[in-house]
């Protein structure tokens, strides 16, 4: 069968890494690289809008890579995103706030269709508040989920970008149970009285919250699935990907991290673990050379990396989720790196084992002892370069968009910032420190110690005139206005802006503490 070189590549790349790239849910711990692609040429037949109609390839394609499914997701951990309206590329960005562990597995090809059901168990993070009552905690999970899939391939000429959809027929099924207790916190006096009546009378608002959660969460799964997933081979570096949902062709998914120099990135993503919570990546393979890992601390207190076995770790995922309100000990590991508000970014190369052990390694992150904020990061892991990394230097304008704010429960004090038990209402101040000019004032957002704009400043910044700007949190109630503290955004900040940018919130004075953190997006301007 004499195939383009685009189509080559693609039925080479899906033959060579199978679906790894599910495995981190999008540039997760999963992915990897396609080992021998043919050298990347334009030719006649690619390019055009629609995908190709060669069903042959199709058929090629599904039949390689159906029975290598099983094998790369059993054991992986997939990256599940918070709620949120990204859509598209950009979703590629979204942070994780849990992860899927993929423990049971049954692929087969029926005619020219791809069937795949999986499953597992899971931990995520929820926030969420209706009917006066909130749940704010790791929500531990057994999940299922079964579907036929038909493949198409296209290719964009002038990106060099081939795409390979896999489309969900009618009827994907799937299911999220959840596992030991849902918390519920009323929000206020009549929440609670509600809660009371509903406990003496047996309906208890935590099991009616379950039934929520499992009817939320078994929807947004079976939504998720049903969207199609969309794998990417980049010409240029070899550089492959996967996300779920359908991207344009030519389209690849935003990264935290841009490419990397050394090759190909296997993990290139962002999450977030909260206290008490972790976050997991791998099985990490440094068989095939040494692996650089580069992380950053985005928001939060710190956050510390370690290397662990994957069969310790397996334990502790058992005795877990076999009793939920158990609290056994995490494997310790090794310590490869710690960030604190001091070194919030580092470089790494990974071990090639865990110390004294001979066993599949992965990695783990959680917050730092006594921290009370949640610890967000974006991480890149990719074949090791030689040298230090350039720091990117910082932009001549830029654009401003104060995307949100989370402040601690209590100020620097121990006091709650509401007089009666309540959360802050909080708003941002913006000023130009070198104009000495208020530039912008946020909406009070009530009761909320996590508030959320997507409030672009009304102009764009010229660096060295305006910078830097100070973003002053309030606690605006209606007869005071309480400093929670405030962050600058300088020109040496914006030189790490990826575009989202987290900055500490601190007190003013000789011992500052941090009080929140300020999340901003940067927009660089010619």
């Amino acid at each position: 069968m004499n195939q383009p070189a685009w189509k080559q590549a693609i039925a080479l790349a899906w033959m060579s890494t199978g679906c790894g790239l599910m495995g981190g849910g999008g540039g997760g711990a999963g992915a990897s690289t396609p080992a021998n692609l043919p050298p990347a040429t334009a030719t006649p037949t690619s390019g055009g809008v629609e995908a190709s109609p060669d069903a042959e390839l199709r058929a090629m394609v599904t039949e390689a890579l159906t029975p290598q499914l099983c094998p790369k997701l059993l054991g992986s951990f997939v990256g599940l995103p918070g709620e949120g309206d990204a859509r598209g590329p950009a979703a590629g960005a979204t942070a994780s706030v849990g992860r899927w562990w993929i423990r049971r597995c049954e692929a087969r090809t029926v005619g020219d269709r791809m069937e795949l059901s999986i499953g597992g168990s899971g931990w995520t993070w929820i926030d969420r508040e209706t009917s006066g009552f909130r749940v704010r905690q790791y929500l531990l999970f057994d999940a299922s989920a079964s579907l036929g899939a038909d493949v198409t391939v296209g290719y964009d000429r002038t990106r060099r970008v081939a795409s390979l959809w896999m489309t969900p027929a009618a009827g994907v099924q799937a299911t999220i149970t959840p596992r030991g207790m849902v918390a519920v916190e009323p929000q206020g006096f009549f929440a609670s009285v509600l809660g009371g009546v509903a406990s003496v009378t047996g309906n208890s608002v935590s099991d009616r919250a379950r039934t929520q959660a499992a009817e939320i969460g078994s929807t947004q799964l079976r939504e998720r699935l049903g969207a199609g997933f969309t794998m990417t081979v980049g010409l240029e570096r070899r550089q492959v990907d996967f996300m779920v949902g359908a991207l344009q062709r030519g389209e690849v998914p935003e990264r935290p991290y841009p490419a990397a120099e050394g090759g190909p990135w296997l993990v290139n993503q962002r999450s977030m673990v909260w206290p008490g919570g972790l976050d997991v990546v791998g099985p990490v393979d440094t068989s095939q050379g040494a692996l650089g890992l580069d992380v950053a601390l985005e928001e939060g207190d710190g956050v510390v990396i370690r290397a662990v076995c994957a069969e310790p770790l397996t334990r502790y995922f058992d005795a877990r989720f076999r009793d939920p309100v158990a609290t056994p000990a995490a494997p310790s590991g090794d310590v490869i790196a710690e960030l604190t508000q001091g070194v919030r970014e580092r470089h790494v190369t990974l071990p090639v084992q865990v110390a004294g052990a001979r066993c599949p390694m992965v990695l783990t992150f959680s917050t730092r002892g006594g921290g009370a904020l949640p610890a967000r990061m974006r991480y890149r892991i990719a074949p090791e370069l030689p040298g230090a990394v350039a720091t990117p230097s910082a932009p001549r304008r830029v654009r401003v968009q104060v995307t949100g704010v989370s402040v601690t429960p209590r100020n620097a004090n121990g006091r709650a910032w509401d007089l009666v038990g309540g959360e802050a209402d909080v708003r941002v101040i913006t000023a130009s420190v070198p104009m000495r000019r208020e530039v912008d004032r946020t909406p009070v957002a009530a009761d909320h110690n996590d508030a959320t704009w997507g409030r672009w400043l009304p102009s764009a910044f010229e660096v060295g005139r305006d910078l830097p700007l100070r973003f002053t949190v309030v606690d605006d109630d209606t007869t005071t206005e309480e400093v929670i503290g405030s962050a600058d955004l300088d020109a040496d900040a914006l030189a790490r802006a990826t575009p989202e940018l987290s900055l500490p919130v601190r007190t003013a004075g000789a011992v500052p503490t941090q009080t929140g953190t300020l999340r901003l997006r940067i927009e660089a301007l010619p």
